[in-house]
Parts: structure tokens; C-alpha cells; sequence
């Protein structure tokens, strides 16, 4: 007989547990297919687009203790969204700390009229909070959330302030 080294012998493997790997992921879609009919071959991975949705998103200055934190508001529905004033939220182990956004400049915005594809963006200087509540300069995280006129709320991804 024919001695294979070890090398081979790997590769023969690494091929053999791939061919399984497919199959079964083959397997595993058209039975899925069949047992949902029509409905069960639609794999979209895009996210339909609901007539009232917004995103917010929170991106910071420095990656650790930033002192400007930049907020945008994007609607990704179809219509327009009517938002009410954001409410910050400092978080720190179980505790959390709610501070809402009254006047932007000395100016009331709020609520604010986003229409369908576009954006709005607000700057959030985290130092007016330290001033007042000098506990916030503990808190690890942060996340905004805003209400429509609906009733639903929009949250963003919290994000980190410091480490400890």
C-alpha cells in the first residue's frame, strides 16, 4: 500500500469535514425551503423599512473620557417622524441617571420634524453634566433614548465613557 504523510492526511480531513459542513447547510436550507413553502427561499438580510423608524446613533471624541459626545438622528422610515426632546442616560453598574434636553443654545428645538433619509445632529458636552452632578464623572456608559408622538421609543447603542 500507498503511505500517505501526514500533511495529506490533514488536508484528506480539513476536505472531508468541509464536504460535510456544506451538505448539512444544504440540507438544513432546502428542508427548511420545503417546510415553508414560497416563503422559506426569500433569505433577504435587509431590514424593511417601517413608515415610522429612526436610528440614533452616538459616536464620542476620544475613545476614552471624552468630553463631547456627537448625536445623530437619521429617520429610516418612510414618513416623517415627529421626535420629542432626548433623554440622556448615565449608567454605572445598576444604577442609572436620566438628565432630558430642554434648549439646545438657548433655544427650544424640541420636538423636531425629521423627514424620511435625513439626518440631525447634536453635540452633547458631557462637562455641563459634571458641573452639576459631579457623581456622573463615575459612570462607565451612556445611551439616548426619544419618544415620537406616537408613543414609541428610539434607543441608541450605549456606549463607553471610561473602563472603571
Amino acid at each position: 500500500m500507498m503511505e500517505l504523510s501526514s500533511f495529506v492526511l490533514m488536508l484528506l480531513k480539513m476536505a472531508l469535514v468541509i464536504t460535510i459542513l456544506v451538505m448539512g447547510f444544504v440540507i438544513y436550507f432546502r428542508t427548511r425551503t420545503f417546510s415553508k413553502g414560497n416563503s422559506g427561499k426569500k433569505m433577504k438580510f435587509n431590514r424593511k423599512r417601517m413608515p415610522y423608524n429612526a436610528e440614533i446613533n452616538l459616536s464620542k471624541n476620544w475613545q476614552v473620557n471624552p468630553f463631547i459626545i456627537e448625536m445623530k438622528v437619521t429617520n429610516t422610515g418612510t414618513k416623517e417622524i415627529d421626535l420629542y426632546a432626548p433623554i440622556i442616560i448615565f449608567k454605572r453598574w445598576f444604577s442609572k441617571r436620566k438628565f432630558k434636553v430642554l434648549r439646545v443654545e438657548h433655544s427650544e428645538i424640541y420636538p423636531i420634524l425629521v423627514e424620511p433619509g435625513k439626518s440631525s445632529y447634536l453635540n452633547i458636552s458631557l462637562e455641563q453634566f459634571y458641573n452639576t452632578a459631579p457623581e456622573l464623572q463615575l459612570a462607565f456608559r451612556m445611551c439616548v433614548e426619544m419618544k415620537d408622538r406616537n408613543g414609541k421609543i428610539f434607543r441608541s447603542h450605549t456606549i463607553r465613557l471610561k473602563w472603571f
